[in-house]
């Protein structure tokens, strides 16, 4: 089962593309060894392709990535002070250390006895 990577709120889209503001968690990921301010103005441009299918690309919206494409990696650009200016950039630090294997299901609490529902 795959999943979904939230990777910052998507500023716009075309028909191939998706460009995201990213937050400094998933700017560290994909440079851990940059400093930067505390404003981050980094912005990640990344094919549709691999863009998430149950969550579409929505101007103003979380951007949401496919984890397995994510994790398989693909061509993606980033701009790290938000000037225009994109250099191409390895996507897949975004997936390390996520466990695709999904959540366990809740444990069940037994019912308790001698409970017979609402008395009227």
């Amino acid at each position: 089962m795959s999943f979904d990577i939230a990777i910052g709120r998507c500023l716009e889209f075309d028909e191939s593309a998706a460009i995201a503001k990213l937050d400094g968690a998933m700017l560290r990921k994909l440079c851990p060894t940059l400093v930067f301010a505390v404003q981050i103005n980094a912005r990640l441009r990344v094919p549709l392709s691999i863009c998430s299918g149950r969550r579409p690309p929505r101007q103003g919206q979380e951007l949401f990535l496919d984890y397995i494409k994510t994790r398989d990696g693909a061509e993606a650009w980033l701009d790290i002070q938000g000037s225009g200016h994109y250099s191409a950039v390895d996507i897949r630090p975004l997936a390390n250390g996520l466990d695709s294997v999904s959540s366990p299901e809740p444990e069940r609490k037994p019912a308790r006895s001698g409970w017979s529902g609402p008395s009227r």
